[in-house]
């Protein structure tokens, strides 16, 4: 079973850009104010009307953002360990180059886009 995308501290975990890269935490009060955001400029818009409160709208869109990060991590880790079992084939060779191929390669698979 994965663990919570969250971090102890509320923040989202985030996903590494190449192996040895800190990971990017995002608080999750950030993304409530983004989702909050976004919501608000498009229903100012007046092109969408909500059939259900605004609050609803962030909640749904917050949930979307923190499963989009949680699966993209889930694909950082299985390049991981792709060039991990590569091994000496990948020695010598720039292995954020690498890495980043087949995180793209394995998000096609799943139709995810990075």
């Amino acid at each position: 079973m994965l663990e919570s995308p969250f971090s102890p501290r509320g923040s989202l975990r985030g996903v590494r850009n190449a192996p040895y890269d800190p990971p990017v935490y995002i608080n999750e009060d950030r993304l409530q104010k983004l989702s909050r955001a976004i919501v608000k400029a498009i229903v100012a818009q007046g092109n969408v009307k909500p059939k259900v409160p605004e609050s609803q709208l962030v909640d749904r869109l917050t949930r979307i953002f923190v499963e989009n990060m949680f699966e993209e991590q889930k694909i950082e880790e299985e390049a991981e360990r792709m060039l991990d079992r590569l091994g000496r084939q990948a020695q010598g060779m720039d292995q954020r180059k690498i890495l980043n191929g087949l995180k793209e390669r394995i998000a096609k698979e799943k139709g995810f886009s990075l």
